[in-house]
Formats: structure tokens, sequence, C-alpha cells
């Protein structure tokens, strides 16, 4: 393939992907040689070892993120992974899942994600926890699978998160525009905790947000 096929084959890669990585490179046939040098000639910008953006196509808050997840699973383009039918089951959650739903005060990183499996990884702001996450417990944000409200104040729980934070989270997600499941999350605290801890533990989350007598509902 030509220079010029290598060119207009990243931009084609970076219009679909954003942050790609050199495995989805090479599936479009474009070498490693073509992206370091892109690099070198101030054209692409490396992320993270493995992944880069297209310099120029505007940079987000979530690129370094969003490189992470894709190395989980190199080779593989977003929508694939996307597809009820070939989840993974890795995804974003906890605090970091809190900061991209806006819920609670919680920041973007060190980034919090959960897969089926122990994930290893060399940066140092990449927290992975073994953690069984299913589809319908996702939502693509931005290109990045992202725990669903219920979900998340949940993983927080489990995380040990400090419980006012927590209940500050579960307030505004109760206040948001998307109906929030309480019913869900019981059944999920009862799940990790047992029934009656998990009452308890949402009993007090809903006082703590000065939602105190707000029974589960959907």
């Amino acid at each position: 393939m030509k220079r010029n096929d290598h060119i207009s084959s990243i931009a084609e890669l970076s219009e679909s992907e954003g942050v790609f990585t050199t495995a989805q490179a090479a599936r479009m046939g474009i070498p490693r040689d073509a992206l370091h040098d892109g690099a070198r000639a101030g054209r692409l910008e490396r992320v993270a070892r493995g992944a880069y953006r297209l310099v120029g196509s505007g940079s987000e808050p979530t690129d370094e993120l969003a490189a992470i997840w894709k190395l989980t699973a190199p080779a593989e383009l977003t929508h694939e992974r996307a597809h009820a039918g070939a989840w993974d089951g890795i995804a974003v959650g906890g605090a970091t899942a809190a900061s991209l739903l806006g819920i609670g005060d919680f920041y973007l990183s060190p980034y919090h994600i959960y897969a089926p499996r122990r994930i290893n990884s060399r940066n140092k702001d990449a927290s992975f926890a073994v953690r069984k996450i299913a589809r319908d417990e996702v939502s693509f944000e931005s290109g990045l699978p992202v725990t669903v409200p219920e979900r998340t104040i949940f993983d927080l729980v489990a995380d040990d998160e400090d419980r006012s934070l927590v209940a500050d989270a579960l307030r505004d997600a109760c206040s948001g525009r998307r109906p929030f499941d309480l019913d869900k999350l019981e059944a999920l605290l009862a799940s990790r905790y047992g029934r009656r801890k998990g009452e308890r533990t949402l009993a007090s989350l809903l006082a703590d947000a000065g939602m105190a007598g707000r029974g589960p509902q959907a």
C-alpha cells in the first residue's frame, strides 16, 4: 500500500474509532512503520503504548481511558465489542463511571475498569478489578461501555467508596432524566451482602441522600 493510501486509511480509522490501536490499524493494512512515521511527522499522537489518535481530530478527556479499554482487546473494533452477542464483560465502572454519568463528585481517574478475568496493565492510572458485568448493565457512552447508574451505585458501595459521596451520587441518579430502578439496586446489594444487609445498606444510603422513606421502586 502506498503512503497516501496509509494516510487515507488512518483518517478513515480515526473517523470511526477516534483513538485507535496498532492492531486495529493492521486490520486495515496500515503497518506499524506508517504509524511511527505519522507520529514523528506530527500527524499522529501516541495516547498510550499501542494506541494513537489523529492530530487535529479533537482530543477528549476520555482519550487515555479509551486507549486502555481498547487495548484489552486491541484488534476488535468498538462496534464489534458493543454487539450484545460479542460482549466480553469489560466495562468502565465505579468512580470513573460516576464521573462520566455526572452523578456525585468523583474524578475520572484513576480509571476503574471491571473484567471477568484478571487483567494487568502497565498504566499506573488504570485500576482493574475482577467483577462480572452483564451487557444490560452497561450503555456505550462516547464509544465506551459505562455501567448504568444502578450498577454504578452498587459498584461504588462494593469498592468501599465514601458513603456520603455514594449517597450524593444516588440522589443525583434518582433526580436525573433517566428513571432510576431502586429495586434493581436493592437486588444487586442483596446478591453481594444478603437480603437483610442489602436492605439496610440501601436504607442508609437513602437516608444520607435525604430520601428516607422512599422505598424501592422502578
